[in-house]
C-alpha cells in the first residue's frame, strides 16, 4: 500500500506558509486548549487549516469561495478510483466533442497563430490580448469573425471559461477542457460538485496559466514598452498551452487520494471576517489570523479560481473611463480587503482586535515586518509590527512577538514591487486577554 502524504499545495499561492507550517500550528495548538477548536480566519490556499484539524477542530474562514473549496478537499479528500476518474475524463471529453464544430473557427485561428507564433508572432500576440469573448472587438478581422461566430454555442454551453478566458490566460482548447471538466462533474452555482474533485479542477487551472508565478493578476505581456514581441515570453505562453488539462485533472485526483485524512473535522465559512468574529462559539480556544499584508487585493490574483469554485458567471469589471474589459478580466464587483486600503486598514485591525478581546480567547496573528522598498513602493506594507503592536495593547493585556527563522513569501510579479526582505520575513504577533 502506498504511503499517505501530509501535506499538498493545492494552487499556486502569494505568501503561502507551507515552508514554515511547523512554527504557526505549534504556536496555535499551544494556545488552544483540548476539547477547544481554532478559527483560521484568512484561509486562503487552505494549507494551514488542515495542518490545524491534524491537532484540534478547525473553522476555516474566508471571503472567497475557492478557499472554502480547497479547505475540505485538503482535510477530508475522496480517492477516486481509475475507472471513475476515466469516466469522468470521457464524459468531459464528449462534451468537447459536442461543442467544437460550432467554435472551430476559432480554434482554427489559434492553431495558425500558435503555429507562427515564434517567426511571425503578432498573431498569437494578439490572441493573447484580444482573445477573450467578453469582447466580440478584435484589430484582426479573422480573429474578430472567429468570436462572433463561437460566442452563440459558447453562450449556450455555459462554457463561461472559455469565453472569458479563453485565448488569454488559457488556450481555447485548455478553456473548453476546463469547462467540460465543470460539465462532467456538474458542477453548479446552486449544486456544487464534490469538493476534490472541484480542487483538482482549481489546481489545473493554477497550473496551466501562463503567467510569472501562475496567478491571475493579469495575463502575460508578450510586448516590450516599444510594442515589440519578445520571443522568450511568447515561447513561454506557447510551451504551457500545449499541456492538456484532463491529463492535469486526472494527476490533481491523484493527488488528493494519496492525502491523508486529517484526524479532526474542518467546517468551513464563506464569509467576512467581522461575521465569524462577532457569533463564535463557546467552544473556540483560539483565533490564527493571516490577513493581506499590502495594497494588493487577493480577489484581483485568484479571480478566475473563485469563478471556478463558484460555478458562477460573473461579467468583469471594465477598464476605467472606458466600455472595454479590464485587461485582467476581474469579475464584477470583486471583493476589496479592508486590510488592503490604507484609510480602512487600522479600523479593520481594530475591529478584529476588540471582537476577539470580547470572546476572552487568545489571537495569533501572522505578518510581515516592513521590508526596504523600492522606489515604485517605499512602504511594502500598510502597519509596521510596532503599529500593530500598539493597536492590540489597546484591547490586550498580554502582546508578544515571535519571529519565525529563515521565512520568506512568493512575491509579486513585477521586479519593482519586490523590495529586500528582512531576516524574518514573518512573526507571530500573539495577543492574550
Amino acid at each position: 500500500m502506498t504511503a499517505k502524504s501530509t501535506t499538498l499545495r493545492p494552487v499556486h499561492y502569494l505568501g503561502n506558509k507551507t515552508k514554515f507550517l511547523s512554527p504557526i500550528v505549534s504556536k496555535v495548538v499551544e494556545l488552544t486548549p483540548p476539547g477547544r477548536s481554532i478559527v483560521d480566519l484568512f484561509a486562503g490556499s487552505g494549507v494551514v487549516s488542515r495542518e490545524f484539524a491534524r491537532h484540534r477542530p478547525v473553522l476555516s474562514v474566508d471571503v472567497q469561495a475557492y478557499s472554502a473549496t480547497l479547505a475540505s478537499a485538503l482535510s477530508t479528500p475522496r480517492a477516486y478510483e481509475r475507472s471513475t476518474r476515466q469516466r469522468i475524463v470521457a464524459r468531459a471529453r464528449e462534451w468537447v466533442r459536442a461543442v467544437t464544430p460550432a467554435v472551430s473557427d476559432l480554434l482554427a485561428y489559434e492553431a495558425v497563430a500558435s503555429a507562427s507564433a515564434l517567426s511571425a508572432p503578432e498573431s498569437f500576440a494578439r490572441l493573447v490580448e484580444e482573445g477573450s469573448l467578453t469582447s466580440l472587438a478584435a484589430t484582426d478581422a479573422d480573429l474578430a469573425n472567429a468570436k462572433a461566430s463561437a460566442q452563440p454555442r459558447l453562450d449556450a454551453a455555459s462554457a463561461t471559461l472559455t469565453r472569458y478566458y479563453g485565448g488569454v490566460y488559457f488556450s481555447y482548447t485548455q478553456a473548453l477542457e476546463l469547462d467540460a471538466l465543470l460539465a462532467a462533474i456538474d458542477h453548479q452555482p446552486d449544486s456544487p460538485a464534490e469538493a476534490t474533485l472541484v480542487a483538482a479542477v482549481l489546481g489545473t487551472a493554477s497550473d496551466l496559466v501562463a503567467t510569472v508565478g501562475s496567478h491571475f493578476a493579469q495575463p502575460s505581456r508578450l510586448r516590450d514598452r516599444s510594442g515589440v514581441v519578445k520571443p522568450a515570453v511568447a515561447a513561454r505562453v506557447l510551451r504551457a498551452r500545449n499541456t492538456s488539462a484532463f491529463e492535469l485533472f486526472d494527476k490533481w485526483l491523484q493527488r488528493y487520494a494519496s492525502l491523508e485524512v486529517a484526524e479532526h473535522p474542518c467546517a468551513t465559512a464563506t464569509m467576512d471576517f467581522r461575521v465569524i468574529l462577532n457569533g463564535l462559539e463557546p467552544s473556540v480556544g483560539a483565533i490564527y489570523a493571516d490577513p493581506p499584508y499590502t495594497r494588493d487585493h487577493y480577489s484581483r490574483f485568484y479571480h478566475v479560481l473563485e469563478t471556478i469554485a463558484l460555478g458562477d458567471d460573473p461579467g468583469v469589471t471594465l477598464t476605467p473611463g472606458t466600455s472595454s474589459p479590464s485587461r485582467g478580466l476581474y469579475r464584477s464587483q470583486r471583493h476589496q480587503s479592508p486590510f488592503s486600503i490604507r484609510s480602512e486598514v487600522v479600523g479593520a485591525f481594530d475591529s478584529m482586535f476588540a471582537a476577539a478581546q470580547r470572546q476572552r480567547i487568545p489571537l495569533i496573528l501572522s505578518y510581515s515586518p516592513q521590508g526596504g522598498g523600492t522606489k515604485a513602493r517605499p512602504e511594502t506594507r500598510l502597519m509596521t509590527i510596532g503599529g500593530l503592536v500598539g493597536r492590540a495593547e489597546d484591547f490586550f493585556t498580554d502582546v508578544t512577538v515571535h519571529p519565525i527563522e529563515a521565512s520568506s513569501h512568493s512575491r509579486l510579479n513585477r521586479t519593482e514591487y519586490n523590495g529586500d526582505l528582512p531576516m524574518h520575513a514573518e512573526v507571530l504577533i500573539v495577543a492574550r486577554p
